[in-house]
């Protein structure tokens, strides 16, 4: 998640319009950068804004029908007139999804260069599909290289834009969520993970995963029991069926699935019937290289919690 290496950001949300659900400003004291999050339907009055008349990037995003692998549909952009281009996608088909904006673009007297908007673009569109949770309706714009001041102006630039966006829920561009999570490093260079495992007998279900701010994710290439009892709950058996549909879950044997991606489940629980085959209490059932299961953990880290000064 951009903002790591600082132990506190501090950014200003105002509500244009006196209403959560309409325009937000969300600016930072020091960063020339604005960001603009909005409805679609607030598009007529966005448009008269002095922040669209600027160059500037931006994300349309809409629903993806009812997938849960890639439940979003975004089309990202850039344009020197951030309103010039925006108005021709008020009446063009292919944006019929449209229904909610971002718009990134920077204070009148530090405008961002052509240069920077188009590499922005870019690095926003390749993560995008490397974290793998929307449909990104855009071709992948050819690579610019920029002088070494405008980059590290672009690194910044970028870092306080994710976060921002963050904050406003786009989780398609959050690596918590990516499809195939960069592995850990036994080093300790790269993600730190406290890693649980899920086994039933004879291996029919063999799955790894972790928790995450979003809930617990398995990890891909886990193995499901491919049959299912009656006492699996009926949600898990419908969140099942439609992974299956959508080939996150294929058939890899007459007695297992498989993961072909990481999936995030809500909570461990539903993560464990998923792949078990029937009820379970995931809290106990996940465990970690030393047998001790998530509830375990739990309970562990209260208590040094408590007991420290």
């Amino acid at each position: 998640m951009p903002g790591k290496d600082h132990a506190r950001e501090f950014y200003t949300v105002e509500l244009v319009d006196g209403a959560a659900a309409g325009l937000r400003r969300v600016t930072r004291r020091g960063w020339t950068g604005h960001v603009l999050a909005f409805p679609r339907l607030a598009y007529r009055e966005v448009r008269e804004r002095g922040e669209l008349a600027r160059p500037g990037v931006y994300v349309l995003v809409g629903p993806n029908g009812d997938s849960l692998a890639k439940p979003h549909r975004l089309y990202i952009g850039r344009s020197d007139s951030l309103q010039t281009r925006m108005n021709g996608y008020q009446t063009a088909k292919a944006k019929d999804f449209w229904s909610y904006t971002f718009v990134l673009t920077s204070t009148g007297d530090h405008p961002l260069s052509t240069a920077v908007t188009a590499v922005l673009e870019g690095e926003l569109i390749a993560l995008v599909r490397r974290i793998g949770r929307a449909v990104i309706n855009t071709n992948q714009p050819h690579p610019l290289a920029l002088d070494p001041q405008d980059a590290h102006f672009l690194g910044e630039y970028r870092q306080h834009a994710l976060a921002i966006m963050l904050l406003q829920g786009a989780t398609y561009f959050d690596e918590e969520l990516s499809a195939h999570p960069v592995p850990v490093d036994p080093a300790g260079a790269g993600p730190s993970r406290h890693t649980y495992h899920l086994k039933t007998k004879a291996k029919l279900a063999f799955a790894s995963g972790y928790e995450s701010s979003h809930g617990f994710t398995v990890l891909e290439g886990s193995f499901a029991r491919r049959e299912v009892a009656d006492s699996m709950p009926k949600a898990s058996l419908r969140l099942r069926e439609q992974l299956l549909e959508e080939k996150v879950l294929v058939i890899e044997d007459d007695k297992r699935l498989r993961l072909t991606q990481a999936y995030t489940f809500t909570h461990p629980s539903p993560a464990a019937s998923v792949m078990t085959g029937y009820s379970v209490n995931g809290v106990d059932r996940w465990k970690d290289d030393d047998g001790c299961s998530l509830a375990d953990v739990r309970k562990a880290e209260t208590q040094a919690a408590t007991e420290s000064p």
